[in-house]
Order: C-alpha cells, then sequence, then structure tokens
C-alpha cells in the first residue's frame, strides 16, 4: 500500500511538473496584441507603446469605459508615450521623457488627457495623481466611422510641430505638439564642423548646413554665411546653387543671378561636375524668375 501510494505521489508531481512546464511555454493570440508606433518630428523622436482592444460589438463610451473614470487608454498596462526632447504639448511644456498616458473620458464637454511620470505601470489601479507630469483638456472628436481596434498614429506637419492621433469606435483624439529643433540643428552642424575626422568635408557640412535653413526659411542670413564658406573651401556646382538660393532669399538676386553662372561654369569645366545638368530644368527655372527680379 505504502508503494503504491509513493507511486501515486510520484506520477502526480511530475503529471504537475509537465502542466506547469507546458503552461509556461504557452502562446495563443492575445485578445488586445501589442503594438506600436514610432515617429520622427524635427529631431524629436516620438514613440507610443499601447495594447490594441477591440470593440466587438460592445458599447464602448460611458458602459465598457465610464465617463469620469480614469482610462489607460489602451488596454492590459498601461499607454506610455515617449518624447527625446523637450516638447509644447497643447500650449503647455512637456519635459523629454516616457510617460504612461491615461484619459478621462466625460459624457460632454473636454476629456482630460493625463501624463503620469510612473511610466510602468499595470492599467491605471495604481495611478497617483501627485505624479502627473501634465494634464491638457481636449475636445474629442465623434465620427461616423467605427474603428473596431485601437490605433494610435503620429502625423508631421513640419520640422517643428504635429499631433498624435487616438482612433477607436467613433472618438478621434488629437494631442497637438510643438518641437523646438532649430536650435539643435544648428549646435549639430557646429558639432561637425568641429570634428576633425570631418575636416576634409567642411565645405559639405557648411553647404548641407546652409540648405537645411533654406528649406525651413529662417534664419537666411546665417545660410548665406554658411553657403559663403562651403564655396570658399571648394568648387562645385551644386555648392554654388545654394549659395545662389541664399543670396536670392536674402533679396540679393544679382548676384544668384552670378551664382548660377559660376555653377554652368563648373558642369562645362569639369567632367566630375554634372549637378547643373542633372538639375537643369529647376535651376533654369530659378533663373528665370529671378532675372524678373534683379
Amino acid at each position: 500500500m505504502r508503494n503504491f501510494n509513493l507511486k501515486s505521489w510520484m506520477t502526480l508531481l511530475a503529471v504537475c511538473a509537465f502542466s506547469v512546464s507546458a503552461f509556461s511555454q504557452l502562446v495563443l493570440p492575445q485578445k488586445s496584441p501589442k503594438s506600436s508606433v514610432s515617429y520622427t518630428v524635427g529631431l524629436t523622436e516620438i514613440t507610443i507603446n499601447y495594447s490594441s482592444p477591440s470593440v466587438n460589438e460592445r458599447e464602448i463610451w460611458g458602459a465598457l469605459l465610464p465617463y469620469d473614470k480614469m482610462w489607460r487608454a489602451g488596454a492590459n498596462e498601461a499607454t506610455t508615450i515617449e518624447f527625446s526632447s523637450d516638447v509644447v504639448l497643447e500650449g503647455q511644456k512637456l519635459a523629454a521623457g516616457r510617460y504612461a498616458f491615461f484619459l478621462i473620458p466625460r459624457a460632454e464637454g473636454k476629456w482630460t488627457a493625463v501624463f503620469n511620470s510612473v511610466a510602468d505601470q499595470w492599467g491605471a489601479y495604481k495611478y497617483d495623481e501627485s505624479k502627473d507630469a501634465l494634464r491638457v483638456d481636449i475636445t474629442p472628436k465623434m465620427k461616423g466611422q467605427s474603428i473596431d481596434r485601437l490605433n494610435y498614429a503620429i502625423v508631421d506637419q513640419g520640422f517643428d510641430k504635429g499631433y498624435i492621433r487616438l482612433s477607436w469606435e467613433k472618438a478621434r483624439i488629437y494631442l497637438r505638439f510643438r518641437t523646438e529643433y532649430l536650435d539643435q540643428a544648428i549646435s549639430n552642424v557646429e558639432a561637425a564642423l568641429a570634428d576633425t575626422s570631418l575636416a576634409d568635408r567642411q565645405w559639405v557640412v557648411y553647404a548641407q548646413g546652409a540648405d537645411f535653413l533654406l528649406g525651413t526659411e529662417k534664419k537666411n542670413e546665417l545660410a548665406l554665411e554658411w553657403a559663403n564658406k562651403s564655396t570658399e573651401l571648394f568648387n562645385h556646382g551644386w555648392n554654388w546653387w545654394i549659395k545662389a538660393q541664399a543670396q536670392a532669399a536674402n533679396g540679393d538676386y544679382k548676384s544668384a543671378l552670378a551664382s548660377i553662372e559660376k555653377c554652368k561654369e563648373l558642369d562645362t569645366a569639369s567632367d566630375d561636375d554634372s549637378f547643373y545638368t542633372d538639375a537643369k530644368a529647376e535651376v533654369d527655372k530659378m533663373q528665370a524668375e529671378w532675372s524678373q527680379k534683379s
């Protein structure tokens, strides 16, 4: 009898051990699968990690998610939003960092978006208001089309601004932000110019920096300064074309036209410089426009 009991216990333990091992390796589809979206606006990288529930024929707002209650803005772990640099979000400053993101939906009027400094937490069960880094009120938009599975998107509207959009059921939430990129971009150019390993490519760095500033339509005087330094270091049709654009941006169309002629001359003089040949349509178009202004 004792031997039988011992064997029974050993068998039971073996079965339990197998069950635990099998359970630990079990992988099944999740009702609210994990998802993420990441995008760089200007020099700011934004990353959102969340679990995505589905409507699944349920009533969401005011039912599954009660009004005036904190919601994790997703499922399972709290949704997190990370900014690699400081931003201005809905008109308020938010420091670089990773935050738990919550929403408080309401039956009428504005909803409240909450950025909490405790990023890693399960849902909102241990939410601590004293750890909030930012709260902003936003107006939800209710659309005719229903989105079954919750999703986030990051949309840029230029180098320095954009918005985060949450879509679920008929609700659309927009969080508008602005980034400070220009000073950092200028510092990056200056750092590259100070890098001794790039000494023989400084003319390229100056030209790239000038081209970037012209694209922002800001700091045109600095763009011209950098373009001048580039052409002082090396003659190429590309940097002379950038210099022409910088001169035009500063209202000196006569000098811009002279720089275009230099661009053409370099193309003719060297088999290694075909910039004007490749960009002829664009250069000739601007030459005609600036001739009317000079």
